[in-house]
């Protein structure tokens, strides 16, 4: 009997936690992703002196079962959580501490969590994709993928809408999906706050978190949506600066900020989510999946991934998307 076969765009969190989960059930699997590797918002950054992430600062678990799974990559000792309060406020009002409870921080680079996701799956990285068409996956280079059983879409809205000309049912529904921008940037300074973690009371800047394996002095800094949409287009140069200025007078340093990193999300969190795990075209047999569509956060896309996969194995040859 021969294989089922699917072909999945993106290779964040969705995308491959559905291709290792359809590839653990005997199918075969092509994964597309236009960057350099997989990963997503869980990529890394090498530095000097290790390596930093600019994307999630944390991987958090509300239920079963991505709370076994992290669990288990904390057996595997790729995960550790994060222990200790965060600091919340400013210098110039006051600084409290809240808890932080069950939330987990990579102990390996973010982007090696992907491969035991991916598991047999196939990925061909630096594969960009023109178009969709019913089982059929047409890449920049001209190349044509087709035959495919399922094709499922893992990439943000606004990057899938211009990939699915010929399929307008799917194209509709995500015609209307936003997302909110986050810029993030590794800076490093000396001094400040004893914390690994500090959450900012600021309409600029949201979140530091300490990089231990990036070297001494070295945090990765989150602004707010707010932020990023007011320097939406602004330059990496512009961008950092104005992030740096504005952390030196939250945590009083008397000393510059040196920024080594800057990343603009454009698509960090949706606004608001379709609602249920995916969204299918069972007629053409393509599926869109991540956390547009279940809503915002790693767990959500993990799981929107994990349930299309569960369901295609389940349906066999009915493909019930």
């Amino acid at each position: 009997m021969a294989r089922h076969r699917a072909g999945i765009v993106g290779a964040g969190i969705a995308g491959a936690s559905c291709a290792g989960t359809l590839a653990a059930a005997g199918w075969d699997v092509d994964v597309f992703e236009k960057a350099h590797g997989a990963g997503g918002r869980l990529s890394s950054r090498r530095t000097e002196q290790g390596w930093a992430t600019l994307g999630s600062p944390f991987i958090s678990a509300r239920r079963d079962p991505f709370r076994s799974q992290l669990r288990d990559w904390v057996r595997q000792g790729w995960l550790a959580p994060v222990r200790g309060d965060v600091l919340q406020g400013r210098a110039n009002l006051s600084w409290s501490k809240v808890p932080l409870q069950n939330h987990y921080r990579p102990t390996i680079e973010p982007s090696q969590l992907m491969r035991p996701l991916l598991g047999e799956a196939r990925l061909h990285t630096q594969a960009r994709v023109a178009t969709l068409r019913p089982r059929t996956i047409i890449l920049e280079d001209g190349q044509v993928r087709g035959d495919y059983d399922c094709i499922v879409c893992s990439v943000p809205a606004q990057q899938a809408v211009p990939l699915l000309d010929a399929l307008p049912l799917l194209r509709q529904r995500l015609a209307n999906m936003r997302y909110r921008p986050i810029w993030s940037f590794l800076m490093r300074w000396q001094g400040g706050p004893a914390a690994d973690v500090i959450k900012f009371d600021d309409h600029l800047l949201d979140l530091a978190v300490r990089q231990t394996a990036g070297g001494p002095g070295l945090w990765a800094v989150h602004s707010s949506h707010e932020f990023a949409e007011t320097y939406l287009e602004a330059s990496v140069e512009e961008a950092g600066t104005r992030a740096a200025s504005a952390l030196m007078g939250l945590l009083g340093l008397p000393w510059p900020v040196e920024v080594e990193a800057t990343h603009l999300w454009r698509h960090a969190q949706p606004e608001a989510s379709i609602g249920g795990f995916w969204l299918g075209d069972r007629e053409n047999r393509v599926a869109l999946i991540g956390d547009g569509i279940a809503g915002a956060g790693v767990e959500r896309a993990w799981e929107s991934g994990v349930r299309l996969a569960q369901a295609l194995v389940q349906a066999k040859s009915e493909l019930a998307i």
